[in-house]
């Protein structure tokens, strides 16, 4: 039988809820979430929401892998390059509508789901961690870090700790290119490197250009 008039394909529901849900928590917050709401939008059921959605937690989380994927993968020469490369497409992230309307309440709204917390980790954090650990990789072979043993965790840490701090917290810090290259030498030196302040200043100026790697 045809689909109803108004209604989208049955094959193109998850799409329209995934639209309709990055349109609500950009303009309005997570808060503003609703299944019914959603529903009534998109022109389906609840049913047909809970076949493809155990909560709106659950479809938050696609949305953000659907707009920010996994981070893109810098290489621009040099570990300090790469770093700040990847700072400014965190605080970009930060400071989308969705997640600058949002973060507080998922985070919320994932601890009551205990499935919710891994996946986020898995599927969102995880992958956007691992850019790090690529640039690391590369620093090695480049021979600007030792190949000593590292923490990486620690470093993805010290990247993004203050950066989530001066967002979450309502202080008024700026969130800007002096976060970025403290945040940066910061975690260079964790890496070891006790000049970063000045590699983070060497390669302060090629960064704006530089393209993801291919």
């Amino acid at each position: 039988m045809p689909n109803r008039v108004g209604r989208p394909p049955t094959a193109g529901i998850t799409d329209a809820l995934i639209v309709a849900a990055e349109r609500t928590m950009s303009e309005r917050g997570f808060s503003a979430l609703t299944v019914d709401g959603l529903v009534s939008e998109v022109g389906t059921t609840r049913p047909t929401f809970y076949r493809r959605f155990p909560s709106v937690a659950h479809l938050a989380l696609e949305v953000l892998k659907t707009r920010f994927g996994a981070g893109q993968a810098f290489d621009t020469g040099t570990i300090a390059g790469d770093f700040l490369a990847m700072q400014h497409e965190e605080i970009e992230m930060l400071a989308h509508p969705v997640m600058r309307n949002s973060i507080v309440g998922m985070l919320e709204a994932a601890r009551a789901h205990p499935d919710l917390l891994p996946r986020y980790g898995a599927e969102f954090i995880a992958p956007r961690r691992g850019q790090v650990t690529v640039a690391i990789a590369r620093a090695i072979e480049r021979g600007e870090l030792s190949g000593a043993a590292v923490d990486e965790e620690y470093v993805c840490d010290v990247l993004l700790g203050p950066v989530l701090a001066r967002v979450l917290l309502p202080l008024g810090s700026p969130v800007g290119d002096t976060l970025v290259h403290q945040t940066t030498a910061s975690a260079l030196a964790a890496l070891g490197l006790h000049d970063a302040a000045r590699l983070v200043a060497e390669a302060a100026p090629g960064v704006s250009s530089a393209d993801p790697a291919s």
